[in-house]
This record gives C-alpha cells, sequence and structure tokens, in this order.
C-alpha cells in the first residue's frame, strides 16, 4: 500500500510524509505512525504496505504483549527502540507476540520512534522489516535517534497545533460536535463508513447517524461535499 498524495492541508499529511521521509532514508517492508491516546490506544493511524485489518487484530489481541509497546518507555528518554536491542532473539523467537503476530506478517525486525509533549509519549513511527531485509544496523539506529528530534518538534510545534486549530474553526463555524469532527476527519482521509466504524469504535448505525447530522449541519447530501467543504476552509 503506497502513501497517497494529500493536500497539505489534510490532517494526515504529516504522517504520511514522515513515513515517506523515513522509507527514503532506511529500507523497510512497512512502516506505520500513529497517535497515541491517554488510553495508549492508537488515534489516526496512517499505514505503508501494512493492511488495516493487522492493525486492528495488534490493538484487539497484541497490544498487551509487544516488547516495543509506549507503557513500557513512558518512564524513559528512548527516542528509537528496536526490538533486537531489548530482547534476546531466542526469547524474542519463541515468545506469542512474534509466532502468532510478528511472523505471519513476515516481520522479524521493529524499530519504534517515540514522540513526546513533555514526559507524555503523544506519538509513534513504527519501522518494520523481514528476517530477508535483515536488522537494522548501529549506524540506521543513530540516523533515526538524530532524526527524532525535528520530527518532534515538527510534529508539537507545526503539526498538532495547526489540526487543532482547525478542528476549532470547524467546530465554531459548523457547530460539530468533537465525535462528528473525529467522523469528519475520516471521510476527508477517504475512509469508508465500515472504517470509521472500526477507527472510532462505533456501530456502523451511529456512524451513518452522524453523518446524516454532519451533511445537515454543513448543507450537503453527499461525503463528497463534506469534504469538498473542509478542504475548502482549510485552504483559506
Amino acid at each position: 500500500m503506497t502513501p497517497i498524495s494529500l493536500s497539505e492541508n489534510h490532517p494526515t499529511h504529516f504522517q504520511h510524509q514522515s513515513l515517506d521521509l523515513i522509507n527514503s532514508l532506511v529500507c523497510l517492508s512497512s512502516s506505520g505512525f500513529y497517535l497515541v491516546g491517554a488510553d495508549m490506544r492508537h488515534r489516526g493511524v496512517v499505514l505503508h504496505n501494512i493492511d488495516a485489518s493487522a492493525e486492528r487484530n495488534y490493538e484487539h489481541n497484541y497490544q498487551e504483549l509487544d516488547p516495543l509497546k509506549p507503557a513500557l518507555f513512558a518512564a524513559t528518554d528512548t527516542r528509537v527502540a528496536c526490538v533486537d536491542e531489548q530482547l534476546p532473539e531466542s526469547e524474542l523467537l519463541a515468545s506469542e507476540y512474534y509466532r502468532k503476530f510478528m511472523a505471519p506478517l513476515n516481520h522479524r525486525h521493529v524499530a519504534d520512534m517515540f514522540f513526546r509533549r513533555g514526559r507524555d509519549i503523544i506519538a509513534v513511527l513504527t519501522m518494520l522489516r523481514s528476517a530477508e531485509v535483515g536488522p537494522f544496523s548501529t549506524a540506521e539506529l543513530e540516523l533515526l535517534r538524530k532524526l527524532q528530534p525535528f520530527l518532534e518538534f515538527t510534529l508539537n510545534n507545526i503539526y498538532l497545533p495547526r489540526r487543532y486549530r482547525q478542528r476549532n474553526s470547524m467546530q465554531q463555524q459548523h457547530r460539530l460536535t468533537d465525535r462528528e469532527l473525529d467522523v469528519v476527519e475520516l471521510i476527508v482521509a477517504g475512509a469508508s463508513n465500515k472504517a470509521i466504524a472500526r477507527e472510532l469504535q462505533l456501530s456502523l448505525a451511529t456512524v451513518k447517524t452522524h453523518l446524516q447530522h454532519i451533511s445537515h449541519k454543513l448543507g450537503v447530501s453527499s461525503r463528497t461535499g463534506v469534504s469538498a467543504i473542509v478542504l475548502g476552509a482549510l485552504d483559506n
């Protein structure tokens, strides 16, 4: 799955561009960039060469088994964690997490880049390699650790503040609720109703109800109309 071309005002533009940058610097089999909620659940997930079903499987069944889960690094200053540095190979290969989750996806080597606001981890960029691609070298990990502060600064000082301003503007102008704003962002990202339901953990009927309310408030009759109004407002 190749990252799509997006307007620079698109809510996930920074995440896509960051993945493009990382993939241009180091060889990866797949990668992902997600925001981390206060409950450590993933939000605003952007994936490269990973099926969305794998992300759902991870969150529902394997997140607590992940040796690189953010909660383990919350009290540290770790910028980039590599699974090969965290566990002996024999222990990793024998683990349920590797056998039931990583191996079926042909993932063998993993490095996660953590982004913080203060001491809190607010986002993670995960980098995955197959056994054929091989482990991350010392030089590659050093490069990633040097790059992390720049991406973290951009995330905290440009991307997230701008995104919050845009959400506040849309909310005030159209009287959208927080949940309706979440739905609008996913519509603009091209997500289907089923994908929106999965991402926000809502029933399909609830998503459809939100869409009806959003369409009424924006004065449009289609998802295309919603996207046109939102992107038009962001371009102004």
